[in-house]
């Protein structure tokens, strides 16, 4: 479905909301006007007009997640990391590096095994692993590459099982196991009559696919599929179309979910969107001197209809700031990776700033006690709310 389509020729342009920041939190406004729905037989359709974002918000991590915890991850020469992205699931971590190997550790951080290994051998991986998948109930980890023809396939402990060779070449894939064990693919294609999205057994064999139109196919590998699968379903955003989609295997579609409209800008701003069960997160980049700048966050209450700048906040740590909050969230958790020296400064920053309540800076204080720049990484994790 082209998402230009959907939209009408003229958005309601709406005054922005009277700016006024305050170190005080401050809430969403209930249906603010800047949020509207185009109703669809397979579901609403959610389109945020830019210019009606209300001002800055703090959103306390609390009104997203149930809990927060934080994982030590074990010191030891195997078990060091450079992440590139984590993955966690209800008992394992998995730890993808850039041209590095991927690692395994349980829930608590204790070191596992690596996956596979970096080379051109069976079960290895010349490139960076493009996106991969834990599947607990099955006893399997899988890998999609950056692009080819085949998915990778490994057990629990690491060792490789096979390669799922595919009958044609995959572009920037994303991967999701489903209930009945096969599996699901959205990716960028390039030729016209080739699938967007399909769904397979772990065999290869193809039982299902979306054919590409053309205003889906992608000129070159500049584009991206963002895909953090946070609201119980396959969704994602393929910025060639710019809009995020559920691929709903059940009955073969792609259903379009949500897009936002910026006026004012000369140029359309570089974005992600990040869907949640309740709240889409979107980070945009500004054009300024010839270059992208980091622009801000917006989040859209897709219960409260409204929108706004917002800053993330862990509550649960004393109101510390999160940075990057759009990129925070996957597979239904909340996932902030930290070096210690990194997290201590913060900590310092914060108690400094004053913003830090009064009753949480022995926690926060403590916490720094403990850190040590020669340790692993330490993981903040959370679930987010249903």
């Amino acid at each position: 479905m082209n998402t230009k389509a959907l939209l009408p020729a003229i958005f309601f342009l709406l005054a922005s909301l009277a700016s006024c920041d305050s170190s005080a939190p401050k809430s969403l406004v209930a249906d603010d006007g800047s949020v509207r729905i185009i109703e669809n037989p397979d579901g609403p359709l959610y389109i945020c007009d830019l210019k009606a974002a209300s001002d800055t918000v703090d959103i306390p991590l609390s009104e997203l997640v149930e809990d927060c915890r934080i994982v030590r991850f074990e010191t030891s020469d195997e078990a060091l990391f450079n992440a590139w992205w984590i993955e966690v699931s209800d008992n394992y971590i998995c730890v993808r590096q850039e041209s590095n190997v991927v690692k395994l550790y349980d829930k608590d951080g204790k070191f596992l095994c690596n996956v596979g290994a970096m080379g051109n051998g069976p079960g290895e991986y010349s490139m960076t692993v493009y996106d991969e998948i834990i599947d607990e109930q099955g006893g399997h980890i899988f890998f999609s590459p950056f692009y080819g023809k085949k998915i990778m396939m490994y057990g629990l402990d690491g060792k490789w099982i096979k390669d799922i060779d595919l009958p044609g070449q995959i572009n920037k894939p994303k991967i999701e196991i489903n209930a009945d064990g096969t599996l699901s693919v959205v990716h960028m294609p390039f030729e016209e009559g080739a699938p967007i999205a399909f769904r397979m057994d772990t065999d290869g064999n193809i039982l299902s696919q979306i054919p590409a139109r053309d205003y889906m196919l992608a000129r070159n590998f500049d584009g991206e599929i963002f895909s953090y699968r946070n609201t119980g379903t396959f969704d994602f955003f393929y910025t060639g179309i710019d809009t995020t989609f559920t691929y709903d295997t059940e009955v073969n579609k792609l259903i379009p979910r949500f897009t936002i409209n910026f006026p004012d800008f000369a140029q359309k701003p570089i974005h992600i969107y990040t869907e949640l069960p309740d709240h889409v997160l979107v980070h945009y980049y500004t054009w300024d001197k010839g270059r992208f700048t980091p622009g801000g966050n917006i989040l859209i209450d897709k219960k409260k209809m409204s929108s706004s700048q917002y800053r993330l906040v862990n509550d649960f740590y004393g109101n510390l700031p999160i940075p990057n909050p759009n990129s925070r969230f996957n597979k239904g958790r909340f996932i902030f990776n930290v070096e210690p020296a990194t997290l201590q400064e913060m900590i310092e920053a914060h108690l400094s700033s004053g913003k830090c309540p009064g009753q949480d800076k022995a926690k926060l204080k403590e916490l720094a006690a403990t850190l040590h720049e020669n340790d692993n990484n330490l993981l903040f994790v959370g679930k987010l709310k249903r």
